[in-house]
């Protein structure tokens, strides 16, 4: 079966927090002393925590992760004999902050080591490099850098190699000692707030060698998934193997749930569906009611994928009953994120940004759960945007942004920066624009098949928003190839895009043919606020063939089957601009009045609202406002129609006499 990386956020247990580093340290067992070399002494090394030379701040743990993994290598070597990292700690304070130094190294050494690895990470086109150094008796005739795409393996080669020269069999597998108990206690607390990439970054080096405790391993699996790592499937296969042979109905609960969420992000929904009740089924006699609930989530974002709402809410009211009583605010906190999400795809905003927020309380205190967060920031913003509210939007996106960055959930970054980009535009900020679609852009989040899917997707939007139709609909062509395998992306932000640049690039016979998917898909639009797209594009392709009556009637038919969203507002400000043309100023303020913030906040808004305001005789007002978005937005995102709409009013203005007004080139012209 073919894999693409897709995410989801599958969700963890409470995990206790991190203590400061090296407090389990004191507690580790010793190790077992040192098998003597056939010359029958004993080197002692000591390996200085990593210099950490790539830039990443997301990297800070290798100092002290990596550096424990090689002594980890290091002490199962005959004739070696490693100082406990603790100690060697404990040394380095005495030197101050600065970064290692020969007079660390001569510290180091005062407490016993004969000789002094120095190690430094540092990044390379395929990944990243570890260049090391020997301070004392130790030599070795290679001292090449090394090379690769993973830390993990690179320090235990370099393990290998500092000791080849002494080993007489293969390295032997040891117990755990106290930094990996140190290095899964800070990965469970990364995992808790939901930072898996961090947790995941930890958990390799507490699972590099075994035998390791069968919690690392269930920990492990679960941050996989939710950074939809392509190994999921197989570890966690070999995990449930494990959990079933011993008789460990949690483990196995967990694994499945972690697995379903994978699957899920894919949109392998049968196989998550199947998953998630075999979980239950698990769970009917094991009275884990906290855990029960968990998968009982997984199980509700399934039924809101799928449009089950009646389902979601029913599963949702019985999460929340566990959750209240309780006590848990987390498992509270996703059940009103779901009841925001359930409410905003009815359109009922305002109880949506009721609930979301009670949630985006909850998840803030008394630690941030950043994924769940980023999730329900997203939301909000979705929400703001809807309805014009573009001050609230930006401020709402650029904390879901940080969220998602910190949480390690590349799929969920991606889908922040896309709207955080369209926001900023549309508010007129294009350097935050220009940084979201920068990111987006990046080889890190092309890694993902949402990530390049986005990232084709602005580009095409942004070369739309500057009126390079011909190049927007070029990318558009490779979104729609991606859209195969991203059918909820496709369905939901980009096929509604590609329809508008069809008609507004006059490609008439491929927007009749996206009209036609958007209705063949009726039920993933269907009683939502996503409904109407299929009549509001048919009356858009009327109005740019010329066919007045048959732009009306199908945007009274939008009105008619829209609830309050994006599509409403969108024909709202269509349906002002033609009573503007047609003359029928006695309609246009009650559709005006159906999207206020929009007039207020919104370019495209405001637009018509200077329309309005010319039609009615003020033309003073009509200037006013037309320029503030002429003069206000970036030059690129500023049509040639807006421009000469402007030129119109000031004319009218300077002269004291009406001028005509050309009519609207599409409706597309307020796009979305």
């Amino acid at each position: 079966m073919s894999l693409s990386t897709m995410i989801g956020a599958p969700h963890s247990p409470s995990l206790p927090p991190a203590r400061e580093f090296g407090a389990s340290l004191d507690a580790a067992a010793q190790p077992a002393p040192p098998e003597r070399s056939e010359s029958g002494r004993v080197l002692t090394v000591a390996a200085l925590p990593f210099h950490n030379r790539t830039g990443r701040d997301a990297l800070v743990w290798v100092e002290f992760g990596l550096a424990a993994l090689l002594n980890r290598e290091l002490g199962t070597q005959q004739g070696l004999s490693v100082l406990p990292l603790v100690d060697l700690v404990t040394a380095l304070k005495a030197g101050g902050d600065r970064p290692p130094g020969n007079r660390a190294i001569e510290q180091v050494r005062a407490i016993g080591a004969r000789t002094v690895i120095a190690v430094q990470v540092h990044a390379c086109e395929n990944g990243f490099e570890l260049r090391w150094q020997l301070h004392g008796e130790m030599r070795l005739d290679d001292a090449a850098p090394l090379r690769g795409n993973d830390l993990t393996e690179l320090t235990i080669a370099l393990g290998r190699r500092l000791s080849s020269a002494r080993a007489s069999k293969a390295p032997a597998r040891i117990p755990i000692d106290g930094f990996a108990k140190e290095a899964f206690t800070r990965a469970m607390h990364a995992a808790r707030e939901q930072r898996y990439q961090i947790a995941q970054d930890y958990l390799q080096v507490c699972v590099a060698s075994e035998p390791h405790a069968f919690e690392m391993d269930v920990e492990h699996v679960e941050s996989l998934a939710a950074i939809e790592h392509a190994e999921t499937p197989s570890k966690a296969q070999h995990l449930l193997a494990r959990a079933a042979a011993s008789a460990d109905v949690a483990t196995q609960a967990r694994v499945l749930r972690a697995l379903a969420a994978y699957y899920r992000a894919l949109e392998k929904n049968e196989l998550a569906r199947t998953l998630i009740h075999q979980a239950l089924t698990l769970l009917e006699s094991n009275g884990d009611d906290a855990l029960k609930a968990a998968v009982l989530l997984e199980r509700c974002e399934l039924a809101i994928a799928e449009r089950e709402f009646e389902l979601a809410q029913s599963i949702g009211r019985r999460v929340l009953a566990v959750a209240q009583g309780g006590n848990h605010d987390r498992l509270t906190a996703q059940c009103l994120r779901q009841e925001g999400v359930i409410a905003h795809l009815r359109g009922q905003a305002a109880p949506a940004l009721e609930s979301l927020h009670r949630s985006a309380q909850l998840s803030r205190n008394p630690l941030p759960q950043h994924a769940d967060l980023a999730r329900t920031l997203h939301r909000i913003a979705i929400i703001y945007r809807d309805a014009g509210r573009m001050h609230d939007a930006t401020v709402a996106i650029d904390e879901a942004v940080d969220c998602a960055r910190l949480a390690g959930t590349p799929v969920r970054h991606a889908l922040t920066l896309a709207l955080q980009l369209m926001v900023h535009s549309y508010a007129g900020k294009p350097a935050a624009a220009k940084r979201a679609q920068a990111t987006l852009a990046s080889p890190s989040m092309q890694q993902s098949r949402a990530g390049r899917f986005l990232s084709q997707l602005t580009d095409a939007w942004l070369y739309w928003r500057s009126a390079r139709i011909g190049e927007a609909l070029q990318r558009m062509e490779r979104v729609r190839e991606l859209g195969r395998e991203a059918r909820h992306l496709w369905l939901s932000v980009a096929i509604p895009m590609n329809t508008g640049l069809a008609i507004a690039g006059a490609r008439y016979d491929l927007a009749r043919e996206l009209i036609a998917e958007i209705g063949a898909n009726r039920r993933f639009y269907e009683g939502t606020c996503l409904y109407g797209f299929a009549e509001f594009f048919s009356a858009a392709l009327a109005h740019a063939r010329v066919d007045r009556q048959q732009a009306w009637r199908m945007l009274r038919e939008t009105m008619a089957v829209s609830s309050v969203g994006i599509v409403r507002s969108n024909a709202c400000l269509a349906a002002a601009w033609l009573a503007c043309e047609d003359r029928a100023l006695h309609e246009v303020q009650g559709w005006l009045d159906q999207v206020p913030a929009w007039a207020a906040e919104h370019p495209n808004g405001i637009m018509a609202l200077a329309r309005y305001r010319f039609e009615q005789g003020d033309w003073a007002a009509a200037v006013e406002l037309q320029a503030r978005h002429v003069d206000g937005w970036p030059a690129d995102e500023v049509t040639l129609f807006q421009r000469h709409l402007l030129h119109v009013y000031r004319e009218a203005l300077r002269t004291g006499r009406a001028v005509a007004i050309p009519g609207l080139p599409h409706l597309l012209t307020l796009r979305f």
